[in-house]
């Protein structure tokens, strides 16, 4: 004869077991999350991380023909001046234009437009092979000053004002 013997899902003892942690799972686990949390941090030390500040390009040609870039660097951007490494052009124009141009002096004087606050700077191409382009009128072009590399955790130090730089 079989008995029916109910199991009390609420006594003490099945909620003791339940509720109950595995020691093991809780031991491995932390330890498995904690490697994981360091095993990204290390990573973050090597991956290099390249910032970079919005600004404007105006291309005029002279009577001789040669092109010259003016740069249009915000004045909030000149706090990173010491980081500047050079200028990318993002040209969707038919013309091919240089894609990287060097920062030539950049003027103390700050100029005011409509647009905000900016200092001038000549550009430098690091080819000058651009003599088959007519422009009629200057045009102004969106690009990019590229700042040093920094690793990723570098990057997020200096965000959260853990670093001097």
């Amino acid at each position: 004869m079989e008995e029916n013997k109910q199991i009390e899902l609420r006594s003490e003892k099945v909620r003791n077991i339940i509720g109950q942690v595995p020691p093991v799972l809780l031991r491995y686990g932390i330890t498995i999350i904690g490697l994981s949390i360091l095993m990204v941090v290390g990573m973050s030390a090597f991956i290099p991380y390249r910032s970079a500040i919005e600004m404007k390009v105006e291309v005029r040609q002279d009577s001789s023909g040669r092109l010259d870039f003016t740069g249009f660097i915000p004045q909030s951007a000149m706090v990173k001046r010491t980081e500047f490494r050079d200028v990318s052009i993002h040209s969707a124009s038919d013309f091919t234009l240089p894609e990287r141009l060097a920062i030539g002096v950049i003027s103390d004087t700050v100029h005011l437009s409509p647009d905000g606050a900016w200092h001038l700077s000549a550009l430098i191409p690091e080819k000058d092979a651009f003599r088959n382009i007519l422009l009629e009128k200057p045009i102004t072009i969106p690009a990019k000053i590229n700042l040093e590399e920094m690793s990723v955790l570098k990057h997020i130090f200096i965000c959260m004002g853990l670093s001097s730089n």
